[in-house]
Order: C-alpha cells, then structure tokens, then sequence
C-alpha cells in the first residue's frame, strides 16, 4: 500500500532561507530514491513553516530511506536551522472506490 508522508519543520527566527535551501536539495535527493513516487516542499514563509509531502511506494521504501537519510550529513544541519523537532506523520493512503 502506498505510504503518504508529512514532515513539517519550523526554523529558527532568520533561518526560514537558508532552511528552505537545504531542504529543497534534501529532496532532489529524495525524488531519486527507490520507491519514492512523490516528494514537495510546501511553503509559509508568514507562518516561519516549512513541510515536505512525500508518497512512497510502501512503507518499506519509506523505512529503506529513512535508514539512508539518518547517516547523512544534511540531517544535522537541518536540526541546526529548526526550532523544534520535525514533526513527522505517516500515512497509509486510502484509494477511493
């Protein structure tokens, strides 16, 4: 089943560009993993909000990039620019009919 993901990040005051930067590099990475179908930025430079929507194929694809992510680099420098932790939700999505 498809796995929907949501991950919303909140910078430090001043830091909503240069988070926004990393995180758009972040997922051109993201785009070319295995099993990813999908993954946006969504922006609210007024709120100081940034979330990633990412779909993959399963949740094994998902937990397979997870596994990738947490030995890179970027990832410290995102906990660097943010706030607060990442909020992350998932999702199994739900075909309709």
């Amino acid at each position: 089943m498809t796995e929907a993901v949501i991950i919303g990040l909140h910078p430090r005051p001043g830091k909503f560009s240069e988070l926004t930067a990393l995180v758009q590099q972040m997922v051109k990475e993201v785009r070319r993993h295995a099993g990813c179908l999908q993954a946006d930025i969504l922006l609210a430079p007024d709120r100081d909000e940034i979330s990633v929507f990412q779909r993959w194929q399963n949740p094994e694809a998902f937990s397979e990039y997870l596994i990738w992510r947490s030995k890179q680099d970027h990832l410290d420098r995102v906990y660097e620019l943010s706030a607060a932790e990442p909020d992350l939700s998932s999702f199994t999505l739900c075909e309709p009919g």
